[in-house]
């Protein structure tokens, strides 16, 4: 009866001390659709189905993102850029790592070694992350004065976009190296000046970057034209520039799937413009700045479906509407209500 009792209180002890399992389950809801990002949070909404999901980040995470910014999707990851940077499960929505340290993050561009780059305007800094530890390891400077904003991949490096504002603007894009083969690296590796205030940029087969221009609604005199730039990113040479002939304040160059149109936002609207930069339309007369683009497939008539590029641009006149384009059939085919001012869309 003795060695029972101690049995019994052992018993006891052994599974008191069991660790109590996860009380949070995170349901395979998300993954494949489109992702609006407002300044109230996160709106989802399902591939093929038209029902809008807002609030989904804060649903799941029960926290709010602190000023959000913009959004990246790489392999089974959503980014959130913040006033943090957020790691997020694309099927899950469930809040991987969390990394703070920015005065202003902007732009962020994921790298070999699970790590991202971070701009930081306010700083003249991008910020190497550690995506394992989701800390900060290191800094690097991008010029005095600087902001930087975007920032894409191509290769081996990553090219970051100063760009500057009407009071003081840039004109400068700076690369960072990072890997020599299988080392990984965070090296300044090269600068180059192009147009005033680069804005948005495109890599496939060059890199090509939209530059702003001077935009002061205050002061018209003070504007300059917009312009495009093609650069060679092994050796950041100039292939070729063109000055954008009375297109003012552009931003949010896109490219279609195949790489033979580009879209980008200016005043006045929506434009397209081929590759080589020689025919440029206005095609949608809408105050945007926020603009997507993706492949949907869509109805011809009862028995035929197609496959067309869908825009999807904000309208500032509207706060809260999405607009889809369809640039096939060239008209607009639906209309999405989110709640809060659009800032980024994405597609998984």
């Amino acid at each position: 009866m003795y060695l029972i009792r101690i049995f019994f209180v052992f018993s006891l002890l052994f599974f008191s001390c069991e660790k109590e399992p996860n009380p949070n389950t995170y349901a395979n809801n998300y993954g494949k659709g489109t992702y609006i990002l407002t300044d109230n949070g996160l709106s989802f909404i399902k591939k093929n189905s038209s029902v809008v999901e807002n609030q989904v980040f804060k649903t799941v995470n029960g926290a709010m993102i602190k000023n959000p910014k913009s959004l990246l999707i790489y392999g089974t990851k959503l980014y959130i850029v913040g006033q943090d940077l957020y790691s997020v499960n694309i099927n899950t929505l469930e809040l991987l790592g969390q990394v703070g340290g920015f005065s202003n993050a902007s732009g962020c561009a994921i790298i070999p070694q699970n790590r991202a780059f971070v701009s930081d305007k306010d700083e003249s800094l991008v910020k190497l992350v550690d995506l394992n530890s989701y800390k900060i390891t290191s800094e690097i400077e991008t010029g005095t004065n600087t902001s930087p904003s975007f920032i894409i991949n191509k290769y081996d490096k990553s090219f970051i976009l100063n760009s500057g504002n009407n009071q003081m603007y840039d004109s400068t894009l700076v690369t960072i190296t990072y890997k020599d083969n299988l080392i990984p690296l965070a090296d300044f590796s090269g600068n180059l000046i192009i147009g005033k205030n680069p804005h948005s940029a495109v890599s496939s087969g060059n890199v090509k970057i939209l530059c702003t221009g001077i935009y002061d609604i205050n002061n018209p005199s003070n504007n300059t034209e917009s312009s495009f730039y093609n650069i060679y990113p092994t050796d950041l040479l100039i292939n070729f520039s063109k000055d954008l002939s009375g297109i003012y304040n552009a931003k949010n160059l896109i490219e279609t799937a195949s790489g033979n149109n580009f879209y980008f936002t200016a005043e006045g609207g929506v434009y397209r413009t081929n590759t080589s930069v020689t025919n440029i339309n206005s095609i949608i007369s809408i105050n945007t700045d926020v603009l997507s683009i993706t492949e949907e497939q869509y109805a011809v008539n009862d028995s035929t479906n197609a496959w067309s590029n869908i825009l999807y641009m904000n309208d500032l006149n509207n706060l809260g509407k999405v607009y889809k384009y369809n640039t096939t059939l060239s008209s607009f085919v639906d209309t999405i209500s989110v709640n809060g001012n659009i800032l980024d869309i994405t597609f998984k």
